[in-house]
């Protein structure tokens, strides 16, 4: 991972006075105090969906996590309604009672009914004020089609050459009509010739990749190649091509060219002992995007330290899928009081990095806080390591006598738990 880098701040123009603050407060790094609620905060709430992503494709029957952040929030938010197809299936009463500025919700919907579907969310507040409705689409298909006759491999094979293996949610119903009502149609056997038959040679079989879930392709074998090149929806197949160096990304055969998928997104079936190993392209470098310039005037002299604290997960040990809270204490060691920003949250393991982001309010001199609860769902690598890191004011917003000590993080090894 590269974390990107940090304006130079200004130095603490006192050292003595610095060590002497530190001293006084540094004890106070555990305790929790209430988020200040009396931020002023107008206009409408605004909702943002993190969770599903658009056009996604799920099982029928499997549990879906829509998870939402609302902004620009407060203490009168009455509710957060969440709607599939306009119809209400979730209203999550007083959601905010810290009243802070910005907060997350996780509800599950059990995805039914194949087809196409519309999660809507919506922030309410007492007076009857709505945000804007945010609303992300979804792909819903049946729990496992026909699968083609052992007699039918090979035009498997070659359809799934020549499409990319990416066309088996509609040509390749047809093919598993065919392959189904072959056997019981009468076979008109053609009399003998003299003519020879060539004999039948063993071909061998040509590795292929089942998808039990919507799988992101990729153009090289990481996550930071973004945005992706497609996708498959479950139930299509692929023919494997190579895998990477570390054997954890699988290149295969996308329409009429190639893309990579994540190995642990899919199941296999072939002898892929042999495949040819393939780096793919380069990594792609993050350029940081600069900040926006600031005018020269005279700004007032601040002495701000943000330092992370103790991180806290409910349930303490996450499992694969499963939504699980980050708590997180944030505390201001400098002198002058500190506006509110973001903080990043990565959980990483063996190269793979899920994100999300959470909030917090101003933070006055010698104040600690405890934020939360920050959703986060991860399903990869279970049975591993993972790193969950928490960095705040990730774009360096906020000027800091110290950036050193901005970082937290926690330890974990994910349970298998249903993946």
């Amino acid at each position: 991972m590269m974390r990107s880098a940090l304006p130079r701040k200004r130095r603490f123009p006192n050292p003595v006075g610095l060590i002497a603050m530190l001293l006084l407060t540094a004890c106070n790094l555990n305790a929790t105090v209430q988020q200040n609620t009396n931020q002023p905060i107008s206009g409408e709430p605004q909702v943002r969906i993190a969770s599903p992503l658009p056009n996604a494709t799920f099982l029928e029957g499997v549990p879906v996590n829509i998870q939402a952040q609302v902004t620009n929030a407060g203490a009168d938010i009455n509710r957060v309604e969440v709607a599939v197809d306009d119809a209400i299936i979730s209203t999550l009463s007083e959601p905010n009672t810290s009243g802070a500025p910005v907060f997350s919700v996780v509800e599950t919907w059990t995805a039914a009914g194949v087809g196409t579907h519309t999660i809507t969310v919506t922030a309410i507040r007492g007076d009857g004020s709505t945000s804007a409705p945010q609303s992300v689409t979804v792909n819903i298909v049946t729990q496992g089609g026909q699968q083609p006759s052992a007699n039918n491999n090979s035009n498997s094979n070659d359809n799934q050459t020549g499409s990319g293996g990416n066309d088996n949610t509609s040509s390749g119903n047809d093919n598993n009509t065919q392959a189904t009502n072959t056997p019981s149609e009468p076979i008109n056997t053609p009399p003998p010739s003299d003519t020879p038959q060539p004999q039948a040679t063993d071909t061998p079989s040509k590795p292929m990749a089942s998808f039990t879930t919507g799988v992101n392709v990729r153009r090289g074998p990481d996550t930071l190649f973004e945005p992706p090149i497609g996708s498959f929806a479950a139930n299509d197949t692929a023919e494997i091509l190579a895998v990477n160096t570390t054997r954890n990304w699988y290149k295969v055969r996308y329409y009429n060219g190639e893309g990579w998928v994540f190995a642990n997104l899919l199941s296999v079936s072939g002898d892929v002992a042999n495949l040819p190993v393939d780096p793919g392209p380069p990594v792609p470098t993050i350029t940081p995007i600069p900040p926006t310039p600031i005018p020269a005037t005279p700004v007032p002299q601040t002495n701000v330290n943000l330092v992370a604290g103790n991180i806290r997960t409910d349930p303490e040990q996450p499992t694969c899928k499963q939504t699980y809270n980050i708590y997180f204490d944030v505390a201001n060691l400098g002198t002058t009081a500190s506006a509110g920003g973001t903080i990043n949250v990565e959980d990483s393991s063996n190269g793979l990095v899920t994100r999300t982001q959470g909030a917090f309010p101003a933070i006055q001199p010698g104040q600690t806080l405890n934020i939360g609860p920050i959703p986060l769902t991860v399903d990869t690598n279970f049975d591993a390591e993972h790193v969950l890191a928490l960095i705040i004011d990730p774009g360096g917003q906020i000027a800091e006598i110290n950036e050193g000590d901005n970082r937290g993080e926690k330890r974990y090894t994910l349970r298998r738990g249903s993946c």
